[in-house]
């Protein structure tokens, strides 16, 4: 039986690039892949490892810039490029990683028409976009072992109250005042250049985070602020 024509798109939005291989061992189970591409404002601090990541998969990115709040111009861009490739090419499979419920009626439009929609996400991905994809799959975040402090290492201590405001306030939310870990350690590397978590006497950032006060869930994936996050000034222009 002859492979089926596939295309893989991502929300850099809502998906880490540490999960990049992932996304694309997983797309290549259901077809032979001819359209690769990632979406996202990627003059972001938090979104610019996806450059580096892009390359390695042959992945196009897919650059938006961001509009007046409220206005997602990375989901609007990937549903016309996704409904494009629908009429226009012979693909089959439509393969999409995301955690975002927005995208809940993209994946009933390419099915009612005959196609076959893949979703990809983390765990907390939205339980409306799940069960509206022919097949959905939980890519989690990978777990690593815990490289110890030295019994010489630096003493524990916190990170500054202006460097959360400033990361958490850089990062993409996951919901809410939420951010993953993944982001946030994004959001710290482009803030603290050469930044390391053990240079603060912790083997893992969800004990620096909590060692410094912020508010852990989700079996520490995700961190919010237990104080307010300054706003952004948004460009309603």
């Amino acid at each position: 039986m002859a492979e089926q024509n596939a295309v893989l798109f991502i929300d850099a939005e809502n998906m880490p690039p540490s999960l990049a291989d992932a996304i694309h061992d997983e797309a290549m189970r259901h077809g032979s892949l001819f359209h690769r591409r990632v979406y996202g404002d990627f003059s972001r601090a938090s979104l610019a490892p996806w450059l580096e990541v892009a390359p390695r998969h042959a992945l196009t990115a897919c650059q938006t810039v961001a509009g007046a709040a409220g206005k997602n111009g990375a989901d609007i861009a990937l549903v016309i490029d996704a409904m494009d490739l629908f009429h226009t090419t012979e693909a089959a499979v439509f393969c999409l990683a995301t955690c975002d419920g927005d995208f809940t009626q993209l994946a009933m439009r390419i099915r009612q028409g005959g196609g076959t929609f893949i979703g990809m996400g983390m765990p907390h991905a939205s339980a409306r976009f799940r069960s509206a994809c022919d097949v959905f799959k939980v890519i989690d975040i990978p777990k690593t072992d815990a490289k110890p402090v030295a019994q010489t290492g630096n003493p524990a201590r916190a990170l500054k109250g202006d460097i959360l405001q400033r990361v958490f306030v850089t990062a993409p939310r996951l919901d809410g005042e939420w951010v993953g870990l993944p982001d946030l350690m994004n959001a710290l590397k482009v803030s603290l250049p050469g930044f390391e978590v053990s240079a603060y006497g912790h083997s893992q950032l969800s004990k620096l985070l909590a060692f410094s006060g912020v508010e852990l869930a989700d079996n520490n994936r995700k961190a919010r602020l237990k104080t307010p996050v300054l706003k952004k000034v948004v460009d309603n222009g």
